[in-house]
């Protein structure tokens, strides 16, 4: 039965609740639950569900091991590759991850639905509650701090709230949380074609020109994925995709998204920020499902340094500290490869 209409009514009580199903939210539940803490999550969305970022580095194995999915992975990897071809205002080079006496490092081309199952899944076997369909409404704000939400499950009361809404950025909305933008608007747009592209398959690439990069990569056999980003304010209708796939079998209509460079407060009493909810950049980062995860988890280890005796002060100041830290770090660099495209703001 749907959640929102069987317990409508009901209060929950828990140590920590978590707004959001995605890599930052599920890690940080399960870095809770790992650390004997009670957990509600509620996502609003439906469970399998399509999102972009497929490409992740070798250093996500052992991030997962540490979450408990340690061999799992290939269970929902599409392809894997060395590293990436990268032809970026005229300078066109591959770019490996690099190698051990194992040999090459070699990063991982998920499908998206299923590694967020995946992720979720794990959440629910160490015994956190997932309330799926069922959003967010509004926080509830007790003598200044934070101490749960409503939701349309009910009230959830929690000893800590982590918002991990993803762009939605439900907890900045919500409090009027101060945010700092860091870039213009920046819209990608993204798609998926059928066929063969045989260059790609080993390698992604990306190519970056004075309007903007165009990132080509394998998802699994036969499929491909694009994601262009325009430096201007370029029109680009839900039918166009990238030249160098016009051969093949679109896979429905572009989709977009707003990817300017900001961030958000990550943390104040009672609540804290996770992964796009706290700061987002754009695609050419590289790591965005990365950084989630390890937000999240991160933001679980902390919640459980505090919930179990530690002092939430030192806490939340340490965890602001890196946020802001790895977020000033990623856009520096940025911004140095978008100046060698001509974008006048980057300067």
């Amino acid at each position: 039965m749907d959640p929102r209409r069987l317990d409508a009514g009901l209060t929950r009580r828990t140590d920590v609740l978590v707004v959001g199903g995605g890599p930052a939210g599920t890690s940080a539940a399960i870095s809770c639950a790992l650390n004997g803490l009670t957990v509600v999550l509620c996502e609003r969305e439906l469970f399998p569900r399509e999102r972009v970022g497929e490409a992740l580095h070798p250093g996500v194995e052992g991030l997962l091991d540490q979450l408990g999915l340690a061999g799992r992975l290939g269970e929902v990897t599409g392809a894997r590759f060395d590293g990436a071809e990268v032809d970026w205002a005229g300078d066109r080079r591959f770019v490996p991850f690099g190698s051990d006496a194992a040999g090459p490092w070699r990063g991982f081309q998920v499908r998206r639905a299923a590694f967020d199952a995946l992720l979720l899944e794990r959440a629910r076997a160490l015994g956190v509650e997932v309330l799926n369909p069922c959003g967010a409404l509004d926080p509830i704000v007790e003598t200044g701090r934070a101490a749960g939400a409503t939701t349309e499950a009910g009230d959830v009361r929690a000893r800590l709230l982590i918002d991990a809404s993803g762009p939605a950025r439900w907890l900045e909305r919500k409090l009027g949380l101060a945010r700092r933008e860091r870039s213009p608007q920046l819209v990608v747009r993204y798609g998926y074609v059928r066929g063969r592209l045989p260059d790609r398959d080993l390698r992604p690439l990306i190519h970056g020109d004075t309007d903007g990069w165009t990132w080509i990569a394998c998802v699994e056999p036969g499929r491909y994925q694009w994601v262009r980003l325009d430096l201007s304010e370029t029109a680009r209708n839900r039918d166009w995709r990238p030249a160098g796939l016009a051969g093949l079998a679109p896979e429905g209509p572009s989709r977009g998204a707003e990817m300017g460079w900001r961030l958000t407060t990550p943390a104040g009493p009672g609540w804290m920020l996770a992964g796009d909810a706290a700061a987002m950049l754009d695609p050419t980062s590289s790591h965005g499902v990365l950084k989630a995860l390890l937000s999240g988890r991160l933001a679980g280890a902390t919640a459980a340094a505090m919930l179990n005796g530690g002092d939430e002060a030192q806490g939340l100041a340490a965890y602001r500290q890196w946020m802001e830290g790895w977020f000033t770090t990623d856009v520096a660099a940025l911004r140095s490869l978008y100046r060698r495209l001509g974008a006048p703001w980057a300067i």
